[in-house]
């Protein structure tokens, strides 16, 4: 859907049209797919655009490109990730928020890292071992605080 093609009329594997755009040079182009989605290209001088829209005009993924680099968006009501190799996510930090919660699991062993400090906050929390024992290590001094400290009750 475009204001060129704002029924996103053209069939299916129709040529995908151009028309000017706001930025001189810029041309749009909307290709229209199954179901109603179309795929729409945007480019000019200064910034680049790719969006997959669905039938409300909602774009669910958009790629851009302009002077600060290139930014991914995806939106949806699911996402899955899924490759048979490694996975690597590096930034200059990360942020996950999970509204109903948040689970990591893996099949072998896991590890958390932190030059820094490392503090985990939560209304109760449960250190289990399923199997074998618990260890504290430090190189100075174990503080345990609380309202009462029971050992081995």
């Amino acid at each position: 859907m475009s204001a060129h093609d704002p029924e996103g009329s053209t069939p299916p594997g129709a040529p995908v049209d151009a028309a000017p755009d706001a930025e001189v040079g810029a041309a749009s182009s909307t290709l229209t797919l199954a179901h109603g989605h179309s795929l729409v290209v945007e480019g000019g001088q200064e910034r680049n655009r790719l969006q997959l829209v669905d039938p409300s005009g909602a774009a669910h993924l958009e790629i851009s490109i302009g002077p600060e680099g290139i930014r991914l968006e995806v939106r949806g009501a699911g996402l899955s990730l899924a490759t048979t190799g490694a996975l690597a996510i590096e930034a200059d930090s990360v942020s996950l928020h999970g509204k109903n919660g948040i689970s990591l699991t893996t099949e072998g062993d896991a590890r958390v890292e932190a030059a820094g400090r490392l503090e985990t906050v939560g209304r109760s929390q449960l250190i289990r071992s399923a199997r074998g024992n618990v260890r504290i290590q430090a190189n100075d001094d174990v503080e345990v605080t609380g309202e009462r400290v029971r050992l081995g009750s």
